[in-house]
């Protein structure tokens, strides 16, 4: 996130208190923005449309919604981090002119594969072709919107990425409401879909011209897949993980159908949506705190390395990665904690405004808890991957897919009591494992650096 901790250092340079908020709007944007306005635009239009469609239009919207962040996430999982430490690389050797060769390449490869997915899903429902058309284009634009975000982290004009999304959102929900009540279900779904196209040509504008292509495609990214299979598969875990309980309660009796085989379980599915929007303060001081603090300690050990300084050298660096993540985490339980506390109790009402039956709100403060945990099991995966501690990160991915799957599938004939426990145990657990690794990792990490290296006669 090279353009991302360019500006946050800049930033948080200047001796004002308004140097230090824009840093960490910064980091909200990048980390946070749009998935915030995407839970703020359905929502209203959850409001909005509830006047021209009917219930079952209404649930069925919603499902292709749900199921299309789920399935897209997913599946640009397994290209994310790949791609990601590709770019990382060639922005580390000075390379800046292969960014713009290498997102057309990934956006028009991805857009491609993700076109065969979503028409061979389509292909098995009995929806009529008028609604299946902007359901393939509403899944194409949202999987290239998460390729964007990669290419967008080592982007500089945040105002521009923040008023891209915003302008797409804003037509996603005027051309939905015009044209849903006007002209019914497919055409509410295209005017979305049209915003979210509207949105991923703004960004891809903006990727183009902060990084000018100086030839049409570069795929030298996809001998990373080959250098690297871990990463793909840390993507695909994790991501899989942060869903795996939404599946398995669409799967099982409590799943409602919708005329598809595109099941949901609203209550369950709305809380997650909103409840996600609680660790959006956390993600801003985390991203500050490494793309700074930790960053220049980072670095400071890594050129030591390079520079063959003493073992003394090495181990200050060292000493000022412990310490910048110990201040990180305890920063992160307080305003996390906060956080989580004033959304179980102030916010209490939020329920209501969800529309969530009396009998689930408990449900909604069980997923406060579990995203809160979720946000130390994602920071501390992302630090291992910082370290290079591939295998430990994958290792605390799979466990939290693992546990995330039987818990969830454990407590769901318990009823509506435990719905939401299965996550949140699966969080603690897939976190508090994670962290165990890095502390034994990091407690000897320059012996871990040095054994990877190649051996050279």
């Amino acid at each position: 996130m090279a353009g991302i901790g360019f500006e946050l250092q800049k930033a948080l340079r200047e001796e004002s208190y308004l140097g230090k908020i824009r840093g960490y709007l910064y980091a909200a944007v990048i980390s946070s923005g749009p998935w915030l306005l995407s839970v703020v635009a359905l929502s209203l239009l959850g409001v909005v449309s509830a006047t021209f469609l009917s219930r079952e239009a209404v649930a069925l919207f919603a499902a292709t919604i749900t199921h299309t962040f789920a399935v897209s996430l997913i599946t640009t999982g397994l290209i994310q981090m790949v791609v990601t430490r590709y770019l990382a690389d060639e922005l580390y050797m000075n390379r800046p002119e292969s960014v713009g060769p290498t997102f057309v390449a990934v956006l028009v490869l991805s857009s491609g594969v993700q076109f065969v997915i979503i028409n061979a899903l389509l292909a098995l429902t009995d929806l009529p072709l008028g609604y299946r058309l902007p359901a393939a284009a509403l899944y194409v634009a949202v999987s290239g919107l998460w390729v964007a975000m990669v290419f967008l982290s080592a982007a500089r004009d945040y105002l521009s990425i923040v008023a891209a999304f915003a302008a797409g959102y804003l037509i996603s929900f005027l051309a939905a409401a015009l044209l849903g009540s006007r002209y019914g279900l497919s055409a509410y779904l295209m005017g979305f879909a049209g915003g979210q196209m509207i949105a991923l040509g703004l960004l891809s504008a903006r990727v183009l011209a902060e990084f000018e292509p100086e030839r049409p495609l570069n795929l030298s990214f996809a001998g990373y897949f080959r250098r690297y299979p871990s990463l793909a598969a840390i993507g695909l875990t994790y991501n899989l993980g942060l869903w795996a309980d939404k599946i398995v309660f669409w799967i099982s009796p409590t799943g409602v159908d919708v005329g598809s085989f595109m099941n949901v379980f609203q209550p369950y599915d709305t809380s997650f949506f909103v409840a996600s929007l609680v660790i959006i303060p956390s993600l801003a001081l985390f991203t500050v705190n490494i793309e700074t603090d930790f960053y220049t300690h980072y670095r400071s050990f890594y050129d030591a390395i390079q520079s063959r300084l003493s073992l003394g050298d090495l181990l200050a660096a060292k000493r000022g990665m412990a310490r910048s993540l110990k201040g990180s985490y305890l920063s992160l339980f307080k305003v996390q904690g906060a956080v989580a506390l004033l959304s179980v109790t102030v916010l209490t009402p939020l329920t209501r405004i969800m529309n969530l039956p009396p009998g689930y709100w408990p449900l909604f403060r069980v997923m406060v808890l579990g995203m809160s945990a979720q946000v130390f099991l994602l920071f501390t995966v992302l630090i291992l991957l910082y370290l290079d501690l591939r295998g430990s990160a994958l290792a605390a991915c799979c466990t939290f897919l693992a546990a995330n799957v039987v818990l969830t599938a454990l407590t769901i004939p318990a009823g509506p009591g435990l719905y939401g426990y299965g996550f949140l145990a699966a969080s603690v657990l897939g976190a508090l494992f994670s962290v165990a690794l890095l502390r034994e990792r990091f407690g000897k990490l320059e012996y871990l650096t040095f054994s990877r290296q190649p051996m050279s006669s």
